[in-house]
């Protein structure tokens, strides 16, 4: 399982195939304070990015971030840091260029 719960944070490890989405879903309905890091993570399906960018998580990073990770964060944090009537998301911990 790549998608899993380490206490108050949402890990993604490895590659995160399609199959992980209604996993992580799940936690982002249940749980609105989870944390996310992305850090572990060498590939993310396009499923998981969508669910990410409906939730709006706060994201962090608690190892050092891959390359991947490193290059679709600046996007991300771009889009979860835009004001909405919803609200906005944050993100910590990277340094996206």
């Amino acid at each position: 399982m790549t998608v899993r719960l380490v206490d108050n944070i949402l890990m993604l490890t490895g590659t995160c195939g399609v199959e992980e989405v209604e996993t992580l879903v799940s936690y982002l309905q249940s749980r609105a304070d989870l944390l996310v890091d992305l850090s572990g993570a060498t590939a993310i399906h396009t499923a998981l990015w969508q669910a990410l960018m409906v939730f709006r998580p706060k994201m962090v990073a608690e190892t050092h971030p891959s390359l991947m990770t490193q290059r679709l964060m600046s996007g991300l944090v771009t889009y979860l840091n835009q004001s909405d009537e919803f609200g906005a998301g944050t993100c910590e911990g990277f340094s996206c260029r």
